[in-house]
């Protein structure tokens, strides 16, 4: 059937049903410009203005209403129509014929935009064509709102497999034990924002972070705008050795057992597939590397490194740039159910307060990056500004926000340029006694 017949059907279904829950419904979901032919759109106007009013809707009150060139096609409309029993299935096709017509459209507008690439743009060309694309493929989604009582029965289902101890497959884990325990993981939506001072161990958190959530699902992306791709390969190695990555830049020196986990590491990283690509690239050039990887079965991951080198759009201010780019990667995040870790810095004022723990407040640009982030991370390590600090070896992962439930501190190890799950009581007793410590301020950065 071509669109005119689905168009038909349906206009003369609702003329046949009038003011019923299923052409309200209709009304509500679907716009007058899905119609193609003129007159039937003409009749869907009226009827929907009908049903908004709780007016008769009949044949005789539509064609009272549309223009006169229209009103005889209002008669044969109603009259060849047999039964309204498909209503829906014909407000579905009318939909899907509307988004091929979309979809033709953008497909042409592509064309043309590659035809008018040159070498000095084709990144930036292919780029927006894939948004194009991305945003086609998200529009033509067919689901609907469901009723959270018919939910339920899936959803027990996932308790019963939590309390066997099994994943549910709704959260992936972050590696870091006692924030897995607390909140369960990260959902497959959540923008994860990682931020902190230089040194602070954020890629290395992020790391880590990729590395536990690719193990238990599939493939991941890190995109890299600070670190070349071998150095991302060495620090993927130098984690699951748990080496330091200067003992693998002199392997000369490297003994028997560290060579024995090199191997086992290698061997690891081999089975897995954890993809990286460096360079500069703008927001929709990273979100069309990741949705091509999506599609292209499955994507689990993707991490950003980082934020303040990312190519922005050009603004008045630089927090409306950084509120377009977590915006569409919340978008990205929501559209593709695929989670994101995004690196930032903070602000210089960290380093001139005497208690250097970072807060909300810290981020640069914070206001759209706190109300598109579903968690914000803070790495800190107390040893990096205090020689003295009674939490050498131990870091503090700082959650500043967490949509799903309350802002808390946990502790890990940092053991040869790594985080490394420890005991949580025990770090906690060595922070207390280590707050109630005098403090020196020349032993603190930036101290007089």
């Amino acid at each position: 059937m071509e669109s005119y017949e689905f168009e038909e059907l349906l206009v003369g279904s609702m003329i046949v049903k009038g003011d019923h829950i299923d052409c309200r419904d209709i009304a509500g979901k679907l716009p007058a410009e899905a119609f193609e032919n003129f007159h039937l759109r003409r009749m869907y106007t009226v009827i929907v203005a009908l049903l908004s009013k709780a007016e008769p809707t009949d044949m005789f009150t539509v064609q009272s209403s549309v223009p006169d060139e229209t009103k005889d096609f209002v008669l044969e409309v109603a009259t060849r129509c047999r039964s309204a029993a498909n209503i829906k299935a014909w407000a579905k096709r009318v939909r899907q014929c509307w988004m091929l017509r979309q979809g033709e459209a953008e497909l042409l507008k592509a064309a043309e935009l590659l035809r008018g690439a040159s070498t000095h743009d084709l990144g930036e060309r292919l780029a927006e064509v894939s948004g194009m694309l991305s945003k086609l493929q998200f529009e033509t989604n067919d689901r609907l709102p469901r009723r959270i009582g018919d939910m339920l029965d899936d959803y027990m289902e996932v308790l019963e497999k939590r309390m066997k101890g099994a994943e549910s497959g709704m959260y992936l884990k972050t590696g870091i034990d006692a924030m897995d325990g607390e909140y369960g993981g990260f959902d497959r939506t959540d923008l994860i924002i990682v931020a902190g001072r230089p040194g602070m161990g954020k890629t290395e958190l992020a790391i880590n972070i990729g590395n536990s959530i690719g193990r238990q699902k599939g493939k991941g992306l890190m995109v890299s705008m600070e670190m070349s791709d071998m150095q991302v390969v060495e620090r993927h190695v130098a984690d699951r050795a748990g080496l330091s990555v200067g003992t693998l830049r002199n392997p000369l020196n490297m003994l028997d057992e560290q060579y024995t986990r090199l191997t086992v590491a290698t061997g690891t990283l081999l089975d897995e597939n954890n993809y990286v690509i460096d360079g500069s690239f703008t927001v929709d050039e990273i979100i069309a590397h990741a949705e091509r990887m999506n599609m292209d079965g499955g994507l689990s991951f993707l991490t950003i490194d980082y934020l303040g080198l990312m190519k922005k759009s050009k603004a008045e201010r630089n927090d409306i740039a950084i509120g377009d780019i977590t915006s569409k990667l919340k978008q990205f995040c929501l559209r593709n159910k695929v989670p994101v870790i995004l690196l930032s810095q903070l602000n210089r004022g960290v380093e001139s307060r005497l208690d250097k723990r970072p807060g909300l407040g810290d981020l640069k640009d914070s206001s759209s990056i706190e109300q598109d982030a579903d968690v914000i991370i803070f790495p800190y390590r107390d040893e990096v500004y205090d020689e003295r600090s009674d939490m050498k070896g131990i870091a503090e992962i700082i959650v500043g926000k967490y949509r799903s439930g309350k802002p808390k501190t946990f502790y890990m190890g940092w053991k040869n340029g790594h985080f490394v799950n420890i005991d949580q009581a025990d770090a906690a007793k060595r922070y207390a006694e280590n707050t109630k410590k005098p403090t020196d301020n020349k032993s603190w950065r930036g101290g007089e």
